[in-house]
Order: C-alpha cells, then structure tokens, then sequence
C-alpha cells in the first residue's frame, strides 16, 4: 500500500515534537483533515510554521513554510527543521506499511 492510499492520520492529534540545536522546541499535530502535518512552535496550539504534505510518503513529502516571517529564515535553518521534522515523522509512523505507529 503506497503512502498515498494509507487512510489518514487521526485529525488535530499530536503525534510528536522535537527540538533542533538550539532548544527550539517544535510539536507534529495532524491537520484537520489528517492528511498534513502542521509543524507547530512551542506547543500543539502555537502558531503553525510549516505544513508537511504526503506525510505518509516519504519518496514525495515535502514542506510548505507558512507566512513570511517563518519562509524568510536562513536556508541553514529552514533546512534542520525540515530534516528533523521528517525524521521525527519516519520514527512516530514506524515506517509500518498500512498504519500509523501510536507514540
């Protein structure tokens, strides 16, 4: 079963955090449809920084900055949180055909 075709993750759950070298902390909440991910600054209800789309496909996932303030960052930046927002999403989906890993 393709990514594409998984049924969708559990809408506005948060599925995980994590923290990039600067003790930054950022939290993966479902979007409302549970297709996304939104990736989330300080908590589940803090502004949403990015958008992972085809979460559940790792061969075609990308991130969408939300607002100018967060697509205005340096590259180096924007490049670490999007690499550890993946991993973290590799390691909560458990890389299990079929299914979301529970946290």
């Amino acid at each position: 079963m393709t990514g594409r075709n998984r049924p969708p993750l559990e809408p506005g759950r948060v599925l995980g955090h994590f923290v990039n070298v600067a003790g930054t902390v950022f939290v993966l909440r479902a979007s409302a449809g549970g297709h996304r991910i939104g990736v989330r600054l300080h908590h589940d209800e803090g502004p949403e920084i990015a958008i992972v789309c085809l979460p559940l496909d790792p061969s075609a996932r990308l991130i969408r900055w939300q607002g100018l303030l967060w697509s205005s960052n340096p590259p180096e930046w924007k490049q670490e949180v999007r690499d550890l927002a993946f991993t973290a999403i590799d390691a909560i989906l458990g890389g299990r055909p079929g299914a979301a890993a529970r946290p």
